[in-house]
């Protein structure tokens, strides 16, 4: 009886254990197929709607809304949601800025390698990481964050670091001779 006991609580443990990675690896097709019909919805109606005046920012807002979707409340990982916006023909400097912007804690090196291995040029990931902005405007990324990364080090960003006191070029200059105040006899 003991024995049987066991193994049944074996056989729920199991089953529950794959059950529920059934249910993560549904939840993450649900976050990548809504990410997809976004980012399609909105480029067929940028394509088809040559009427709308500033389709532009609006294909950004959408993009920027999916990426957020996508990123913090789904937990989806940034590589692929950058990968999957750029194979749908975004800008990728759009794609990285909005990745960062909206990402939460983004490793700067692991999505430049990302990038890379996707075809996208340093030099657009660099200028985009270096846009990328808060909800509150402040910058993501500092200059010397960005120097600093791995990654990037190649294409040479000519930062060096700031002087605290800058020296003095100008040399006063000489004192004039001073001459005694006694009277000649």
């Amino acid at each position: 009886m003991k024995n049987l006991l066991m193994i049944s609580l074996f056989v729920i443990i199991g089953i529950s254990f794959f059950v529920s990675q059934g249910f993560a690896e549904d939840k993450n097709k649900t976050w990548e197929s809504e990410f997809v019909q976004a980012l399609r919805k909105e480029k067929a109606r940028i394509e088809t709607d040559s009427k709308v005046i500033n389709y532009a920012s609006a294909g950004e807002t959408v993009l920027a809304e999916a990426i957020k979707q996508a990123i913090v409340i789904n937990n989806a990982p940034a590589c692929k949601v950058m990968k999957i916006a750029i194979d749908l023909e975004f800008n990728p400097y759009l794609v990285i800025k909005n990745t960062f912007s909206h990402g939460g804690e983004i490793d700067l090196d692991q999505l430049c390698m990302c990038a890379t291995e996707d075809g996208i040029n340093k030099q657009i990931f660099a200028k985009a990481s270096e846009d990328a902005a808060s909800s509150l405007g402040e910058p993501i990324f500092s200059r010397y964050e960005l120097t600093q990364s791995q990654c990037l080090r190649e294409i040479g960003l000519g930062y060096h670091e700031p002087v605290d006191e800058m020296p003095d070029i100008v040399k006063p200059p000489p004192k004039p001779p001073q001459f005694s105040k006694s009277s000649p006899t």
